[in-house]
């Protein structure tokens, strides 16, 4: 059985971090306390942190973290909160280029060749804030941000064009609120999100490709307009008819067949706890797992115990997400009732089609227990967060990042 350990940051709240020199790994280094931040995991294991915000500031900075000295450096940004886009010229990259400050479910990729992209997230577009619709490439080898695709000004609609048709105008528009992304033979993918500025009613249920060697934007499947149901069929059995509901997305995963994964969720008013898998070459979706009611509370049953009765309660801002092979695993998010959080963690078997409630408490809002900071113990355990980030290094380990303790703070414990 795993264990949580305490490995970097503070134990407590609201912390400014410490930036030290751009650049310049140190084990003072960590980044401030933040709330849904972005993560990419590069080629050699290294950690990558964008943006992300807290009670005081939002931030456009980008860290690096290496798990095998356990040290931070602040790579790129000014390390000042608020900051705009500079986004230079479309395609070329340049060394003043800076995406603005941004959280609020920042889309992330990583292609073939190590670059990191991104796109939207709420925030700061070239001179206004709202919901972004820019992709960027950061190259790793020239610490240099390339602007690729979209506008320099927020809260602009989606640009549909015909479905499954790829077209230079076509746009998925400000999109924020979800973490619903797959890469796949050199195409991003993204489901999802908020495409308005009601985060109440603009949730979208649209599945979209960037094609990169084309440049292009694809709208694959699911309605143009907001606020649609699902359509969830015979759990298990795949129909061209289903479709997810319009919602905030944030766990995905990749099985090792290829077909992209989503859990959990908020949709209209309602928490979700439903697990689908979609098919590329079907273009289907499947409802493989969970409730297609809301506000599901879930089944705890033994701890590392696995039962086909088995089931996450319904929870959102649960970002951090991990894969093993193919077992899928979660950890935290906010959950009924809303603002409280939740630290278990649970992993899914594909072939099995199975949960397991793996560590973690199954009530809300714990406070945790850091011990010793860089010594195991069984009675280590983090305290409940959602809006986190996590990533696994080359070991297999878990890591854990920041996010919002559901009383008020921010915080920037590494685990």
């Amino acid at each position: 059985m795993g264990g949580w350990t305490w490995m970097n940051g503070d134990s407590t709240a609201n912390s400014l971090g410490h930036y030290g020199t751009q650049g310049v790994f140190d084990s003072l280094n960590t980044p401030p306390a933040l709330y849904e931040a972005c993560q990419w995991t590069d080629d050699n294991g290294n950690f990558w942190l964008f943006g992300g915000y807290n009670d005081t500031l939002a931030y456009s900075d980008l860290w690096e973290f290496k798990p095998d000295i356990n040290q931070w450096a602040w790579i790129k940004g000014t390390g000042m909160g608020y900051q705009y886009g500079i986004y230079g010229i479309k395609y070329i990259p340049s060394v003043n280029n800076l995406p603005g400050e941004r959280g609020r479910g920042i889309m992330t990729w990583v292609d073939s060749v190590g670059n990191l992209w991104m796109y939207g997230g709420g925030g700061n577009g070239a001179t206004n804030y709202g919901l972004l619709n820019d992709l960027w490439m950061y190259n790793i080898s020239t610490n240099e941000w390339t602007w690729m695709n979209g506008s320099e000004n927020p809260n602009l609609n989606p640009v549909y064009g015909i479905q499954g048709v790829p077209d230079t105008a076509n746009n998925p528009g400000g999109r924020a609120e979800s973490n619903a992304t797959w890469y796949e033979n050199n195409n991003l993918w993204l489901f999802g999100g908020q495409v308005g500025l009601d985060m109440l009613n603009d949730k979208c249920n649209d599945l979209w490709k960037y094609d990169i060697s084309t440049e292009e934007w694809t709208w694959i499947k699911g309605p143009n307009i907001v606020n649609q149901p699902g359509i969830y069929g015979i759990k298990g059995v795949q129909d061209t008819a289903n479709m997810p509901r319009a919602s905030f997305r944030y766990s995905s995963w990749k099985s090792s067949k290829g077909d992209f994964w989503i859990f959990g969720g908020v949709g209209f008013a309602s928490i979700l706890n439903d697990m689908w898998r979609y098919n590329i070459d079907s273009n289907c979706w499947t409802w493989m797992s969970g409730s297609n009611g809301v506000n599901d509370p879930g089944v705890y049953a033994s701890q590392c115990t696995t039962d086909s009765t088995n089931l996450p309660g319904a929870r959102f801002e649960n970002r951090a997400c991990w894969s093993n092979c193919d077992n899928f695993i979660i950890y935290g998010g906010t959950t009924p009732p809303f603002f409280s959080v939740r630290g278990d963690l649970w992993d899914y078997n594909v072939n099995t089609n199975h949960w397991t409630w793996m560590n973690g408490p199954s009530s809300l809002n714990d406070t945790g227990n850091f011990g010793t900071k860089m010594v195991s113990s069984p009675t280590n355990l983090p305290p409940n967060r959602s809006g986190c980030i996590g990533w696994k290094d080359n070991y297999g380990n878990l890591w854990l990042f920041g996010g919002y303790n559901g009383s008020g703070n921010y915080i920037n414990d590494m685990w």
